[in-house]
């Protein structure tokens, strides 16, 4: 997972998806003591309360290699008079690390429910056709569906209702890696032999054509 470039076509293929005409845009990482992780909404509400300011609601975007894109429901902190918004919501690397910035698309007509106990859903879109990925993302839909079925905030879930959420992201995690171990290019789909078969020439030291930001020796090239 990796944070895609603004202008990306990944992006732009989401924002159309989103029917969102709004730019995305790098917004600053900066957290308090008090900023919980994964609780953007109180995060902001708590900021606007003690500062003044608004919530800005929108997206969080998130790209998975070259196989999908995901937005996250996501808020973040405008303090006014034209300053840049915050993001004062700790977010965590896979391997461990802090995050100092995020790619935001803005929502300008979302609105968010105080009131409500059920997680928002992330909206996935598939930059594949192959359609192991798209029976991954409807489980990940059905997975967030399942843990709303149990009301409350931050409660145990039911010892079946947990096995079975466990089942559902184990089944999907399964179908993306089958994808993932398929050398594809940057043309989404594409593998990597038919991009060789094209005259297409990848350097050992350029960017792996898959999108995980890593060198193409140290990737599909290894």
């Amino acid at each position: 997972m990796f944070v895609p470039k603004a202008d990306s076509e990944a992006v732009r293929k989401l924002r159309v998806h989103l029917g969102v005409e709004k730019d995305a845009v790098w917004v600053k990482v900066a957290v308090s003591d008090a900023d919980r992780e994964r609780d953007c909404y109180m995060n902001v509400r708590d900021r606007v309360q003690r500062y003044g300011g608004r919530m800005q609601l929108g997206w969080a975007v998130w790209q998975h290699s070259d196989i999908f894109i995901e937005a996250e429901p996501h808020a973040v902190y405008d303090p006014g008079d034209g300053r840049p918004w915050i993001d004062c919501t700790p977010h965590i690397t896979p391997d461990g690390g802090k995050m100092w910035e995020i790619l935001f698309i803005p929502n300008d007509n979302g609105t968010y429910d105080f009131d409500t106990t059920n997680l928002p859903d992330n909206v996935r879109l598939a930059l594949s056709d192959d359609q192991r990925v798209r029976r991954a993302l409807e489980l990940f839909s059905e997975k967030n569906a399942l843990m709303n079925s149990v009301p409350g905030i931050d409660v145990y879930l039911p010892q079946d209702v947990a096995r079975r959420v466990n089942q559902i992201q184990t089944q999907a995690d399964m179908l993306l890696t089958e994808v993932m171990m398929q050398p594809r290019s940057r043309d989404y789909g594409l593998t990597l032999q038919a991009q060789a078969e094209s005259n297409e020439k990848i350097g050992r030291n350029d960017p792996c054509p898959c999108g995980s930001g890593k060198k193409y020796k140290k990737c599909h090239g290894s």
